[in-house]
């Protein structure tokens, strides 16, 4: 079992993450700062995702702080086998979001939000309810930065009751959607 001060350190990096490695760290805060507002924040350590939180900037790392007087904006005892990779990079581009994605046969795509969502949707025969943690935000190509998506898969998430999972699943869908529909007033 990890210390108390490990667990601390923990809690602290999840939420502070550096900007070291970007080449395009103006250019990736502002498209942080563009699409925080949609996208949740999960915490390995905490086991929590934040919907609301305010995003502040260093010059060399982001810090998010949850929302602390609006608790209904924070779920918690959300284990991390709930929270999936997805290969998925969400960048802005002319026309607005658009998203990367690889094919089975590993060629990449790129695709605007709103049709990479649906065909995402359809695949999974559900809402998809993206999330970013620590590490997500990057460079794509060149000077554009990105974000790697995450997905909270609800029924993996055991040791929370069903209305819960269905709570949380439908707040993040909200998120979602609200992306898709801003996705093309978000773009470089």
């Amino acid at each position: 079992m990890a210390s108390l001060h490990e667990r601390k350190l923990a809690i602290v990096a999840d939420l502070h993450w550096s900007l070291e490695e970007m080449r395009a760290k103006e250019a990736g805060k502002q498209f942080l700062l563009n699409v925080a507002q949609f996208l949740p924040v999960y915490s390995p350590a905490l086991r929590q995702i934040y919907s609301d939180y305010t995003t502040y900037f260093t010059k060399t790392s982001v810090v998010i702080l949850p929302d602390p007087v609006d608790f209904t904006c924070t779920y918690s005892h959300i284990p991390e086998e709930s929270i999936k990779s997805t290969g998925l990079l969400l960048y802005p581009s002319a026309n607005g979001l658009a998203v990367n994605m690889r094919l089975r046969n590993n060629k990449t795509i790129s695709m605007p939000l709103q049709k990479a969502f649906g065909l995402i949707q359809q695949q999974l025969k559900g809402p998809f309810l993206p999330i970013i943690k620590r590490g997500d935000l990057r460079d794509f190509k060149e000077l554009t930065p990105c974000l790697h998506l995450n997905a909270l898969v609800p029924n993996k998430a055991g040791s929370l009751s069903r209305f819960s999972q269905r709570d949380i699943a439908k707040a993040l869908a909200e998120r979602s959607n609200e992306l898709q529909l801003a996705a093309h007033l978000l773009g470089a």
